[in-house]
């Protein structure tokens, strides 16, 4: 189960016990850091938890902050700075040289997360979203509630403490955020003085379709699963499409290669993976494939047999685009040596990483700049 899945699920068992939690947002870094702004971090008043803040450096110390909050205190910000060593003399040792600004704010059944509710609804819609949280109000030291307006699929919606003017200011910059998908920092002129404000971007989870349901195909949907993926299987076979091999996959769709991308949606940001182990039936399916818009297209298999495949749909009279030919991936995985289904598997879903992300798999010690934008 990935991250946010089970801090929706630790959310809801808050909320259905009538108890209490505390949200930990990371809403703005500098430096280096271990999680970057919009990480989050549930942690219940009986100690359980969800998410993570960083590789397990300040968790415990977020724990002991949160105290004051089941308690009915107000929200508040709390400031790791690890570029002075001072950390070290704290017993934090983070060793990131950078600094993280936290939002802790009280979750409960009167105090229910506009922030989660949010990251859930645009989750199950699959569509993307932006949330601007107000961080600080020059006017307004310690507020109550730290302000939010999100917008999504048209539909927006803003706290109601700013007039028309600043909240027109703040649609505007959610607009901007969700029209490039870069997050931003942001000072808004109100009546209340200078907002600073973070707007981030709330990306759907990848969708990958997955055509084939052999033994091989198994270890591939649970990785992708597990990274909160939505994943289809398609098969021709349908004793091959169990509950059993694929308990996470959202849909098993049985049917002939000649229908198979029809019974599936391919978005521009979706996934394909090609691995039926039958000739005929993958030059079916690459032909149909390469007419969608799928940012993937892979092929499981040596290169001979991608060129075989790619000759035999030319001389059937199909021209492929240049734009189809570099989403298409054959052989398919990164080189890491990997052998096994399940080593092919970890290949396989980190190619499909570097591609989502626009990286090209290196080592990150050969890089000379930054990690992260």
């Amino acid at each position: 189960m990935d991250e946010l899945r089970q801090i929706f699920k630790l959310y809801h068992e808050v909320l259905n016990e009538g108890s209490s939690a505390v949200l930990a947002s990371v809403v703005k870094t500098s430096g280096s850091t271990y999680r970057r702004s919009g990480a989050r971090m549930l942690i219940a008043k009986d100690g359980k938890s969800a998410g993570l803040i960083s590789g397990g450096c300040v968790e415990a110390d977020l724990r002991e902050r949160s105290a004051p909050l089941f308690a009915g205190g107000l929200p508040s910000m709390v400031t790791y700075d690890s570029t002075s060593g001072d950390d070290i003399l704290w017993g934090l040792g983070l060793g990131c040289t950078g600094v993280a600004e936290i939002l802790l704010e009280q979750v409960s059944r009167e105090h229910q997360s506009k922030a989660i509710e949010f990251l859930e609804a645009c989750r199950q819609r699959r569509c993307p979203g932006v949330m601007a949280t107000v961080l600080r109000v020059e006017r307004q030291l310690q507020p109550e509630r730290y302000v939010r307006a999100c917008l999504s699929d048209g539909s927006w919606s803003c706290d109601g403490m700013f007039d028309d003017a600043t909240t027109s200011v703040l649609r505007e910059a959610c607009e901007a955020v969700l029209e490039t998908g870069v997050p931003v920092h942001k000072t808004i002129s109100s009546s209340l003085g200078s907002l600073d404000v973070f707007v981030e971007y709330l990306s759907p989870p990848p969708s990958l379709v997955i055509f084939g349901a052999g033994p091989d195909a198994v270890p591939i949907a649970r990785l992708a699963s597990e990274l909160g993926w939505t994943v289809s299987v398609v098969d021709a076979r349908e004793a091959y499409l169990t509950r059993a091999a694929f308990p996470e996959a959202e849909a098993l769709v049985a049917a002939p290669a000649e229908e198979m991308v029809e019974r599936v949606t391919m978005t521009e940001n979706g996934l394909a993976l090609v691995m039926t182990h039958n000739f005929n039936r993958d030059c079916t399916i690459l032909q149909k494939l390469f007419h969608t818009e799928a940012r993937y297209i892979g092929l499981l298999g040596p290169r001979a047999k991608a060129d075989l495949l790619l000759d035999q749909i030319r001389r059937e009279g199909m021209e492929i685009s240049e734009r189809a030919l570099e989403r298409f991936h054959a052989p398919v995985g990164l080189d890491i040596g990997a052998e096994t289904p399940e080593e092919i598997a970890h290949s396989v879903i980190s190619e499909m990483l570097a591609v989502l992300h626009g990286r090209h798999g290196e080592f990150l010690r050969n890089l000379t700049g930054r990690i992260h934008a």
